[in-house]
């Protein structure tokens, strides 16, 4: 490994390291209880989270997240093509889009609690809208970029208007539906845990403000930094899956 290399790997953690190092000094030296050391957090974060709430709180959220992200996102992918292939689409339903584009997603749980209840409906359903958005907007942008003398040839070897935009429209615009996707993926997570602060029965938010409730400031630290890990853990994975699956993109 050259030395370039090893600089390259090790800069990035000097700060995490830094900053987890003071945590620890400060939370040990202050008298706030509002700072437990991270040694004390990281000791809850074995017990609480190592068997017990892996199963019961930590599992219900990542299926829900993979649910709600999944229905958000195909539906976003098929309005946003359905909408950049067709004007007539595209004006009977633009204004009502970009109506529900300018509501923030948390601002319609409430109405989401009217309609699907306290269950996992309303905070699939809440997770999914939060997701649709961003990659209908990507999708449409990249359909609508779609080169224009590559549609005009597949016209001239006859291919019908269904199968222009399978075969050239929708592959053109797979590396912006895919920057659409990854931008989906924090607004799910965020969306995960605001659903579960309502009425919740389990779930990383639900787990959260039962130890606010009881004032359990560790157990409380506990859950932002398995909220932060699976972000980190989630965005690594998509980016490992996207270098490997669109390196054709930079050819286009």
């Amino acid at each position: 490994m050259s030395r370039t290399t090893f600089v390259n790997r090790v800069l990035p953690w000097i700060l995490p390291l830094t900053l987890l190092g003071l945590w620890e000094y400060f939370g040990r030296v202050g008298d706030s209880i509002y700072l437990p050391p991270l040694s004390e957090v990281l000791t809850a974060m074995r017990e609480d989270w190592l068997f017990d709430h892996a199963q019961s709180d930590l599992l219900p959220s990542l299926r829900r997240f993979a649910v709600g992200y999944l229905a958000g996102s195909v539906l976003g992918i098929l309005l946003g093509m359905a909408i950049a292939s067709s004007r007539r689409v595209a004006q009977y339903t633009g204004p009502t889009l970009e109506f529900l584009r300018a509501l923030p997603a948390v601002a319609v749980l409430p109405v989401a609690v009217l309609i699907f209840g306290l269950g996992d409906g309303m905070r699939i359903s809440i997770i999914a809208f939060g997701v649709l958005f961003p990659v209908l907007v990507n999708t449409a942008t990249g359909a609508r970029n779609t080169r224009q003398e590559r549609i005009d040839v597949a016209r001239m070897y006859g291919l019908s208007r269904f199968e222009i935009v399978r075969r050239v429209i929708f592959p053109s615009a797979i590396p912006m539906i895919s920057a659409g996707l990854r931008v989906g993926l924090p607004i799910a997570l965020i969306m995960m845990v605001v659903s579960e602060l309502v009425g919740g029965q389990n779930g990383i938010g639900f787990y959260l403000t039962t130890t606010q409730s009881i004032f359990d400031i560790s157990g409380m630290f506990t859950a932002l930094i398995i909220l932060g890990l699976l972000g980190n853990i989630i965005n690594a994975v998509y980016t490992r899956l996207e270098t490997r699956s669109l390196h054709w993109a930079s050819q286009l």
